[in-house]
């Protein structure tokens, strides 16, 4: 199999996601959703979860409030962050029918000692962000198997529109090398618009669309966190 990616979408942006529904589908992707704020979410939005859920997408946990961790820490302490936004929320998420087996980093900040209290809880932990690649050697963050402390890295951004995009030439360029490898990437996202609407912190559609078609050109599998 010549590799796998994992397209993460960050937050709370569900009714968007629901209707770039079609767009999964039409490349038969399954994607990782990785949830914050769920405890203020709308009824609407936990029916667009268990229907994405139901699609065979992945419901993760991205803490309960979305904190920057330095500053938590600093405040309360790691005790208190394992108990107010890990354990508190994961309990949410499962009381509603989602199971939270991975873990998305807020910001994309972690330590050492949050790192292995999240593998004590969680399949597969997401960790760096794209802007700390080192550009001389991107395939440090395509993965032959899962490494023991359930880490991995962004290589790369679903946000089409963010202002650190590399562009296209460079994602099809990290598309080859996940197909030259055979090994397992992680891009990053956050909203799915339906069209541009200027730069930010999302991808149009069709901008997904283009992403899919090359992975799936390449035989690359588009699959879930706990797929990867």
């Amino acid at each position: 199999m010549p590799g796998k990616l994992c397209l993460t979408f960050d937050d709370l942006f569900v009714n968007n996601w629901c209707a770039a529904r079609p767009v999964f589908d039409a490349y038969e992707a399954r994607v990782t959703f990785c949830i914050s704020h769920l405890h203020t979410a709308t009824p609407e939005q936990i029916k667009g979860l268990h229907l994405l859920q139901r699609d065979g997408h992945e419901i993760a946990y991205h803490t309960r409030t979305h904190p920057r961790l330095d500053q938590y820490l600093k405040r309360h302490g790691l005790e208190h962050w394992l108990e107010h936004e890990v354990d508190r929320g994961v309990a949410e998420h499962r009381a509603l029918g989602f199971p939270a087996r991975s873990f998305a980093c807020p910001f994309h900040a972690s330590t050492s000692e949050t790192r292995k209290a999240l593998a004590e809880r969680f399949e597969v932990i997401r960790t760096d962000g794209p802007r700390s690649i080192d550009p001389d050697n991107p395939g440090a963050r395509i993965y032959q198997e899962l490494p023991a402390n359930k880490c991995l890295a962004n290589l790369s951004f679903a946000d089409m529109q963010h202002k650190a995009f590399p562009g296209w030439k460079r994602q099809m360029e990290f598309l080859d090398l996940i197909a030259e490898t055979g090994g397992t990437a992680v891009f990053v996202g956050h909203d799915i618009r339906a069209r541009k609407t200027g730069p930010g912190f999302y991808s149009a559609q069709k901008q997904v669309a283009r992403l899919l078609e090359g992975a799936v050109a390449r035989g690359i599998s588009v699959v879930s966190l706990q797929d990867a």
